[in-house]
């Protein structure tokens, strides 16, 4: 039995649509300076617990002042190009951050997994949209042999994501650890895995409110370093369970 756990690339259909920030919500980029933090992959691609995208800032003409006003984030399945709605760059050289006419900010990618916190105990969304977090991901999967999935699709192994330094000094890492999933979290994610469903980014759902499409929200443009499609391989976890992480 495998299960595809990378989304794939394959092209979309579907126009932009606006979603709000589910919570619990975790991003890389609230980390702080030698900080790091340790979660266990649950779910996979196949299952519908993790997918890519694009997302930008939009912002819309105020009815009352007559100004550009922040209105969130557009979530969409494929490159958004330079959408009429999106937001200008902002100058974080001068202390009252303006916007710069002119200028459009850059649509980010990103790689969306349901995962459990180590240190929140709790099933959260990571929400990754470094490109060399993603790399490192993609290497960590495709070394089958030693990190493996059960057949549900829970990862037989933990990652503790890192950073280093701050603005354009900082660096991201990823460390893998073998730990095979205790009877506890199978057990609980039995009775959760049903109310999180990340398609529901591409139609406008909160993720958190459950299954509400049989679309499996397929990424849309480009390729990580090594390729997004990475198939598990069943093995027997190399692993001491000291842990009930």
């Amino acid at each position: 039995m495998t299960l595809t756990i990378m989304p794939p690339d394959l092209a979309a259909e579907k126009d932009k649509i606006e979603t709000k920030e589910p919570q619990p919500y975790w991003k890389p980029s609230s980390l702080k300076d030698g900080e790091s933090e340790e979660f266990r992959l649950l779910g996979c691609y196949e299952t519908g617990h993790a997918v890519c995208g694009w997302q930008y800032a939009s912002e819309v003409l105020d009815d009352k002042s007559g100004e550009l006003r922040f209105n969130g984030f557009v979530v969409t399945r494929s490159h958004p190009g330079t959408p009429p709605d999106i937001a200008r760059e902002t100058d974080w050289s001068k202390p009252d951050r303006p916007k710069i006419d002119g200028t459009t900010v850059k649509p980010r990618r990103f790689l969306a997994w349901v995962a459990t916190s180590a240190a929140r105990g709790r099933l959260e969304v990571m929400f990754i949209e470094q490109k060399s977090l993603r790399e490192q991901l993609t290497e960590i999967l495709q070394e089958d042999e030693d990190y493996t999935w059960t057949d549900d699709g829970l990862a037989n192994f933990s990652i503790k994501i890192s950073r280093k330094g701050t603005g354009l000094e900082t660096t991201y890492s990823i460390l893998p650890k073998v730990r095979a999933v205790p009877d506890k979290i199978k057990k609980e994610w039995e009775t959760q895995k049903e109310s999180i469903w990340l398609p529901n980014f591409f139609e406008g759902e909160d993720p958190f409110a459950g299954r509400k499409t049989d679309e499996k929200g397929l990424p849309a443009g480009g390729t990580d370093k090594h390729g997004a499609t990475v198939m598990t391989k069943k093995a027997k976890p190399k692993t001491n369970n000291d842990t009930e992480f």
